[in-house]
Order: structure tokens, then sequence, then C-alpha cells
């Protein structure tokens, strides 16, 4: 007499259903939180280049008289100093540069979308500066 297999091998059609309904709803759970930290990462970006570019500013500033700003370019980390201030621009404090946040904090909303490639930055007389200004890849 054979012995009947009563042991099954293998997934039932229910038990994967349930599996990947699970990881369906792990994953749609997941992505928002993805996507506000990747806001997050480009904010936090933007503000080590934004300091970047103030710190090069300032050392044009303070190497040689009458350089009132300049661009800084992020890919090549170059600071292109000039005599004359740039007009365009937001003004911020550089302490303010911290504060950014997600949304924008009334400085530009891309900055939690896109990472800046140039960073334009005018000194006054003194070395403060009067305003900071990015251009953004299209």
């Amino acid at each position: 007499m054979k012995k009947i297999r009563t042991s099954k091998k293998g997934f039932t059609l229910a038990e994967l259903l349930i599996v990947v309904a699970i990881i369906g709803v792990l994953v749609g759970i997941s992505i928002p939180i993805f996507s506000a930290q990747l806001k997050k990462s480009r904010v936090a970006t933007n503000q080590a280049n934004a300091r970047a570019a103030y710190a090069a500013a300032k050392a044009a500033y303070l190497d040689t008289e009458g350089t009132r700003g300049g661009s800084y370019v992020v890919d090549t980390g170059v600071f292109t100093a000039v005599t004359t201030a740039p007009t365009e621009g937001t003004a911020i404090s550089t302490t303010a540069i911290k504060d950014w946040k997600v949304d924008g904090n009334g400085f530009t909303s891309e900055l939690d979308d896109k990472i800046a490639t140039t960073w334009y930055v005018a000194l006054d007389e003194n070395g403060n500066v009067t305003s900071i200004s990015a251009t953004f890849p299209s």
C-alpha cells in the first residue's frame, strides 16, 4: 500500500496575495517619507553651497580691496570676484541661511526642488552680504 502524501509544498494563492498587499501598503507609506527626506537633503545641499559662496566672497573681499562679491560655481568650486556688487538677488543675512526650511521660508520654493548650480553674492563696502541669489537648472 502506498502512503498518501499529506504535506504540501509551496504557498497558496491567498498567501501570496496577502504578502503582495502588505508590501504594497509598506511602499505606499514609505514614498512620502522618502520624498520629504529628499527635499530636506536638497535644502541642506543648498545651505552648504550658499555658505561656501559666502565664505569665498568674504575671503576675496579680505584678500583684495574693492571686491564686492561675485559668482560661485558649485560644480567646480570656483569663485569669480567682481568689483561692482551684483544687483540681482534676494537680500538675506548669512545667519538666515541655517533657517531655510523645506517650504522655502520666503527665499525661494526652488530650494527644496532643485540644487542650485551657481550662487551670486553681493557685499557692501564693509564686506557684509547685501544680497544672495542662485540659478537653478531648468
